[in-house]
């Protein structure tokens, strides 16, 4: 999906009627969650809707699928939740463990109680399959009002503030533009620009079953940047559906198009031609590109050191400042097919703070949406691959022979995983850790576990009395071996 900014200028009569309909909706999408939690049918809950909010069955099913949404949010809050405090509290066990002095180790020990504590709260979520309640309008701002900061007018402002339509290509507007039927989107080819249909249902009870009129709709003039306004010209005259969520901020009404790309991605990679694989991490993007063989041809690192420790609405400008450059750079080489990794809950933890924080997965996820909708918006085909083991193998098996970092030679790995190479360990690594050739039941990956441990222990026990980060591939052979015995 490709999202599209823009904003909406109403009118003094058109900024009453659009505010009051938010309300309407936003009331009707909390209703939809409540009884979503409940366990009701979406039937049910459309039937609910219709007789108490809108005589239009479009918009009451568009409230639920908005509250589904959150719901589905919710869920995936809670697994997350779940998986990064198991995460933590094995590194907090780790560090007591080694820790000798009492006073840290009673400090560490109330962490871990912490830990666990909120650990079986939310794994009770998980067993009952349940979630925890939703806040509309924020939790901070719902503890802002019962302090005083913040006023009852804000809080409502803070709960009423959107609407959510999606369209279908055989349904037309106002004016017959095909792709959304309630907020249709119009080009007007004589100003070359763009004007927001809204379709605002009566109340219930009122002439029911009457057909729409002229006088429901509203009229606002829509701004869309200059570089987007190609691309949903083209998209409307094709007929195509659309998306359209309008969101209130003060006085300022923002509205996002989404619609999917239309672009035909092969459904496996082509192994005639060249592709690159992408590592993400929290300060850099790696991007390093295989030729059809599985050779290195070019890398490069992309660096964003302030991602991580950006406020919410830079660290989006930057994801996407990001990722742009990084496509644009693939299309300039002519790829025209990329791999990522997939994305996974599994995190490293520590008790720092500012570690976590740099580690979190919504900065990563942020950008692995974000060069997904850049890269097919310049029709560059993309691919997820397994994570298992990529950077061990790319740092052992690549990094000093292509004179390559460590999240460059990963990359190379995801790219040859992509076009179907297998990573077999190489025979000298090999010799070392089984001493003789891999026999029934050994397979490579299962090797490469085992050199994960090695090392992943080696780390730990060493870390404390050396500086590690210069140590090249040869030299961490040659310590973890040592170290083994």
């Amino acid at each position: 999906m490709v999202t599209i900014p823009g904003r909406i200028y109403p009118n003094e009569t058109a900024k009453a009627e659009l505010i009051s309909f938010m309300s309407r909706y936003q009331t009707a999408r909390r209703t939809a969650y409540q009884a979503l939690r409940r366990g009701k049918k979406t039937g049910e809950i459309v039937k609910d809707l219709y007789q108490k909010f809108f005589p239009n069955a479009r918009w009451c099913q568009w409230a639920v699928e908005d509250a589904k949404a959150t719901l589905e949010s919710q869920k995936d809050q809670v697994d997350m939740h779940v998986s990064d405090l198991e995460a933590k509290i094995e590194k907090a066990a780790e560090k007591l463990e080694r820790t000798k002095d009492k006073l840290r180790r009673r400090g560490i020990q109330m962490r871990l109680d912490r830990l666990r504590a909120r650990l079986a709260s939310w794994k009770a979520f998980q067993d009952r399959g349940e979630v925890p309640p939703a806040v509309f309008g924020g939790k901070k701002n719902l503890l802002k009002l019962q302090r005083g900061k913040l006023s009852r007018e804000k809080w409502r402002e803070l709960r009423s503030n959107a609407f959510y339509s999606v369209g279908q290509a055989n349904q037309k507007g106002l004016e017959g533009q095909h792709g959304n039927a309630n907020t249709e989107i119009v080009h007007d080819p004589l100003t070359d620009s763009f004007r927001l249909n809204v379709y605002l249902p009566p109340l219930p009870g009122r002439n029911p079953g009457r057909r729409r009129d002229e006088a429901d709709w509203v009229t606002v003039p829509l701004e869309v940047p200059a570089r987007y306004r190609s691309l949903l010209q083209k998209h409307l005259d094709a007929g195509e559906a659309y998306t359209v969520r309008v969101v209130r901020k003060d006085d300022r009404f923002d509205c996002f198009i989404s619609f999917p790309l239309k672009s035909d991605p092969l459904p496996v990679p082509d192994r005639s031609q060249a592709l690159a694989g992408i590592d993400l991490n929290p300060d850099v993007v790696a991007v390093t590109v295989a030729l059809p063989n599985g050779n290195f041809k070019v890398s490069r690192c992309f660096w964003s050191p302030d991602l991580v420790h950006a406020s919410h609405e830079k660290r989006e400008w930057i994801a996407g400042n990001l990722a742009g450059e990084v496509a644009e750079w693939l299309a300039s080489l002519g790829v025209r097919q990329v791999a990522l990794e997939e994305l996974s809950f599994a995190q490293d933890h520590d008790t720092n703070k500012v570690f976590n924080r740099i580690t979190h997965n919504f900065a990563k996820k942020l950008l692995f949406t974000r060069l997904i909708v850049a890269l097919r918006k310049r029709g560059i085909a993309v691919f997820t691959v397994p994570a298992a083991y990529t950077s061990l193998i790319g740092f052992f098996k690549y990094a000093e022979t292509y004179g390559l970092n460590a999240h460059q030679a990963a990359a190379l790995v995801i790219a040859r995983r992509a076009l179907g190479f297998k990573e077999k360990v190489p025979k000298g690594l090999l010799q070392k850790l089984l001493g003789r050739s891999p026999g029934e039941g050994w397979t490579h990956g299962k090797l490469w576990g085992k050199l994960y441990g090695m090392f992943k222990a080696t780390r730990k026990k060493i870390a404390r009395s050396f500086n590690i980060k210069g140590f090249t591939p040869s030299v961490w052979v040659e310590t973890i071996f040592v170290e083994s015995g």
